[in-house]
């Protein structure tokens, strides 16, 4: 099985450190990480789409704190690829080991069970995969 590394498109955090609710346990922060192929194939039961969330995040917010992933995210944005005016989009499903998760390309849903598919990194990214994750920094 091969790992594609994935290219972070955006980070959009949800909500900043005025969230008191969220912040009275565990100090939980949200944010969506927004990623796709960077042009390379990613064949469903062969390949995984992988990306440090932890890191996106880190990057995005460059304040000097280490974030650590809470929980598995969900993928709240399938991706999106256009082909001569022909739209593909596919779900994926999400494993997660320590704050790296590893997307499988599905057709037809979001469990393992489903049916593999395939990113085709020639293709134009129209939506790339949204992933909601859960964190706190230290």
């Amino acid at each position: 099985m091969a790992a594609v590394t994935a290219t972070v498109r955006n980070v959009m955090l949800e909500r900043g450190n005025d969230d008191a609710r969220a912040a009275a346990i565990g100090n939980l922060k949200r944010a969506t990480v927004y990623l796709d192929s960077g042009g390379t194939d990613v064949v469903g039961g062969t390949d995984t789409l992988d990306c440090n969330l932890a890191t996106a995040i880190q990057s995005s917010t460059r304040n000097g704190l280490t974030v650590s992933v809470q929980g598995l995210p969900v993928i709240s944005q399938a991706i999106t690829t256009d082909s001569s005016g022909t739209e593909t989009t596919r779900a994926g499903y999400m494993t997660l080991s320590t704050n790296t998760v590893s997307i499988t390309p599905k057709t037809n849903g979001y469990l393992t069970g489903s049916t593999n598919g395939t990113v085709t990194g020639a293709q134009t990214v129209v939506r790339p995969y949204g992933v909601y994750v859960v964190y706190t920094e230290a």
